[in-house]
């Protein structure tokens, strides 16, 4: 297994734990007005995969109307004003699980064995920089622990919904 792999499955293994066991009241509360969900960092972890691994792969990130909207979740709210592109109804764990599985089945055959091609294949990333295709597999590799990490710490606030 490569390292990108290795590192992924270890964040992702973590990822599911921190949300797994959430009411959708719980995936929609906000710690104040301007901060994300859960279910949107969620979403947002799933765009990220979803945005390197279409790009490193050279495939159009748009193809289906889940896909933009996937897409789409790693930068609305988050980098700009869009408006996210999940609704509160979305906010489920089934829902949330299928973008993940969605994703991870886009990017664990990349990370696991990448191309020459997609090691090299110089990629924007979401905040506007272009990185070669190595620096977008540790972006995808570790970015589940950075928001695994905000959700526990939500979880652990005195006001976070029983």
């Amino acid at each position: 297994m490569s390292p990108y792999a290795e590192v992924w499955k270890f964040t992702r293994e973590r990822l599911a734990p921190a949300y797994q066991d959430l009411s959708p009241r719980q995936l929609c509360w906000r710690p104040h007005a301007s901060a994300m969900t859960i279910g949107e960092m969620l979403y947002h972890v799933a765009g990220a995969e979803h945005w390197f691994g279409k790009r490193l792969q050279g495939e159009d990130p748009y193809s289906t109307e889940m896909d933009a909207r996937i897409d789409k979740s790693v930068r609305a709210q988050f980098i700009n004003e869009d408006p996210f592109p999940f609704s509160e109804e979305d906010m489920t764990v089934e829902q949330i699980d299928a973008a993940l599985r969605h994703t991870e089945n886009l990017v664990r055959p990349l990370l696991e064995d990448p191309s020459h091609e997609a090691l090299t294949r110089m990629v924007e990333t979401p905040l506007g920089p272009t990185v070669e295709g190595v620096g977008g597999l540790w972006r995808i590799a570790q970015h589940a622990a950075y928001h695994t990490g905000q959700i526990w710490a939500y979880r652990q606030r005195p006001d976070f919904p029983a």
